[in-house]
């Protein structure tokens, strides 16, 4: 599958699968006394932290970006 929209250019460096990642990323929250809760939008760069669920390879998001360099990167 070639992805269009929010996985554009992310791939597995390790498995090669494109389809779904764990990618922690920002949000701000309304927080009170009785809990919390998201408001507006969530965001991540080529920093986050991301997962691969199929072959649990992690690393910053700029190691699953096409052309990103193998060498270095944490598996």
């Amino acid at each position: 599958m070639s992805n269009t929209n929010c996985l554009k250019g992310i791939r597995c460096p390790k498995c090669g699968q494109e389809d779904r990642f764990m990618i922690t990323g920002y949000a701000q929250f309304e927080v009170t006394d009785g809990g919390s809760e998201a408001t507006g939008d969530h965001e991540w760069d080529d920093r986050s932290m991301t997962r691969c669920p199929n072959c649990d390879r992690s690393g910053p998001l700029s190691d699953f970006m096409l052309g990103a360099s193998e060498h270095g990167a944490a598996e």
